[in-house]
């Protein structure tokens, strides 16, 4: 745009500007431009309402998942502050399993033994077994992921049981498990690790 033709348009602007001015309960010019700023800041800031909810949904999973534990059987646990301890299968092992279709765990007041199995969990292809990092009992299964498994396609962070440790458990069962950043070393290796656990 020539330069004559963008100061024509700015004159244009600002008389629109005065007039509006002039119709409305603004003391000045500088107090309506002032106004429509932090206007046009706060629709910019509802704009991006979604996308920082999404950050922070990201940022709370992040750091949900530095403070699980993880077994090299692809189960993450994590310490309630009653001292009991959830169990739920890894994003990784939902990953390689593609789509779950049913869940089967052992019933509530059962003893559980480390590395065994307590549960099994399907997909249209093969079951796995669901692996105990130490010893306890069941006091509470996820019925709603009980019942409707394909929960865990979308949110493998939620739990499947709670189990009550053995008294001689309830810190000890901790030392035998992997960190976040060494399950993923451990995920990156070869796929045939999984497979040799599957099955058909």
């Amino acid at each position: 745009m020539a330069k004559w033709k963008a100061v024509r348009v700015k004159q244009e602007l600002v008389e629109e500007v005065e007039k509006e001015v002039e119709k409305s309960d603004y003391k000045g010019l500088s107090e309506f431009v002032s106004d429509a700023i932090q206007h046009r800041l706060q629709t910019l800031a509802k704009q991006r309402v979604s996308e920082y909810l999404e950050r922070d949904k990201i940022i709370e999973h992040l750091q949900s998942q530095a403070q699980l534990l993880y077994t090299p059987k692809h189960i993450w646990a994590q310490m309630t502050p009653q001292g009991n301890v959830e169990l739920g299968i890894t994003d990784y092992f939902q990953i390689q399993l593609k789509e779950i279709v049913n869940i089967r765990t052992d019933m509530i007041g059962e003893k559980v033994s480390k590395d065994e199995p307590f549960g099994v969990v399907e997909s249209w292809w093969f079951t796995f077994d669901l692996y105990s990092p130490l010893n306890g009992k069941i006091i509470s299964i996820n019925k709603e992921v009980i019942e409707n498994p394909f929960m865990l396609n979308a949110n493998p962070s939620l739990w499947i049981v709670k189990i009550q440790p053995e008294d001689a458990e309830i810190s000890s069962w901790m030392n035998s498990l992997l960190s976040l950043q060494q399950y993923q070393k451990l995920a990156a290796k070869p796929r045939a690790q999984l497979e040799g656990q599957l099955q058909w």
